[in-house]
């Protein structure tokens, strides 16, 4: 009967340190997110992965959008050896939009 008990408690012990490493996995991941922001002549990408967070800057003369390949959900944005990957927190309805959107202000330097 004793052996039982220790059993269920081993069990238990286990199945509740799985769901626990679960959930720590699953958090490290949930405010994960993508920025794009265009300030004069500057693009500046923030994407924030697994609490580490990485900021690329491109001139607006000569960065480019590359497009995604068939069936893929993101795309590129790159300039001379830097290259970042973008969309993987939009539906793929919304990629030609944004890309849209952002390749009006590539390529144009707006003088005051």
């Amino acid at each position: 009967m004793l052996a039982g008990v220790w059993v269920i408690v081993i069990f238990t012990i286990v199945e509740l340190s799985a769901v626990t490493v679960g959930f720590l996995v699953y958090c490290r991941h949930a405010l994960d997110y993508e920025i794009i922001e265009i300030d004069d002549e500057r693009l500046i990408v923030k994407k924030f992965i697994g609490y580490k967070e990485k900021i690329y800057e491109f001139n607006i003369q000569w960065a480019k959008i590359e497009p995604s390949l068939e069936g893929s959900k993101t795309f590129f944005i790159s300039q001379s050896n830097l290259r970042v990957e973008l969309g993987h927190f939009i539906r793929p309805e919304q990629q030609t939009a944004l890309i849209a959107s952002v390749r009006r202000h590539l390529g144009h330097l707006r003088v005051a």
